[in-house]
C-alpha cells in the first residue's frame, strides 16, 4: 500500500474510535443505586413515559419504595429496584411498568423503556431528599 493510503485508513480508524468514545454510555446498577437512592429525579417526560408527556417529580427512597408526582399533579406509589443495568419501578397505579435504562453523554441523562427502547424522557435535575414533600 502507498503511504497516503495507510495514512487515510488511520485517520479513518483514529476518527471512529474518537467517535464511539464520545458516543453514551448506558448507566450501570452501581451508578443507578449511587444516582438515584434517596434522592428526587426531575423528568422532562415523552408521550410514550408511564405518565405521559410533561415534566415530573421521581422520589427515589433508599428504602426501596418509591413516589411519582406526575405534570398533572396525580401521585403514584410503588416500589424501586435495580435490575441488571436498569432501574424498574412497580407502581400499584399502573401495574405491568417495563423497566428504564439511563444513558448518560455529558450532562445529559435519557431514560429509555426496556421493552419498547423508546425514550421515555430527560433527567432535568436529581436533588437530595424529597424536597417536594411527595406523599
Amino acid at each position: 500500500m502507498g503511504t497516503t493510503i495507510k495514512l487515510a485508513m488511520v485517520s479513518t480508524t483514529s476518527s471512529i474510535v474518537l467517535i464511539g468514545s464520545a458516543m453514551a454510555a448506558d448507566l450501570t446498577g452501581a451508578q443507578l443505586k449511587e444516582l438515584f437512592a434517596g434522592k428526587s429525579v426531575y423528568l422532562e417526560n415523552t408521550a410514550t413515559s408511564t405518565a405521559g408527556a410533561g415534566q415530573g417529580v421521581l422520589y427515589y427512597a433508599a428504602d426501596g419504595t418509591a413516589l411519582y408526582k406526575t405534570g398533572s399533579g396525580k401521585i403514584l406509589h410503588g416500589k424501586w429496584s435495580i435490575k441488571e443495568n436498569t432501574l424498574c419501578t412497580d407502581w400499584k397505579e399502573v401495574p405491568n411498568n417495563a423497566c428504564s435504562r439511563y444513558d448518560k453523554q455529558g450532562d445529559t441523562i435519557t431514560v429509555f423503556n426496556v421493552a419498547t427502547g423508546q425514550v421515555r424522557g430527560k433527567v432535568l435535575k436529581i436533588a437530595d431528599g424529597n424536597p417536594e414533600k411527595i406523599e
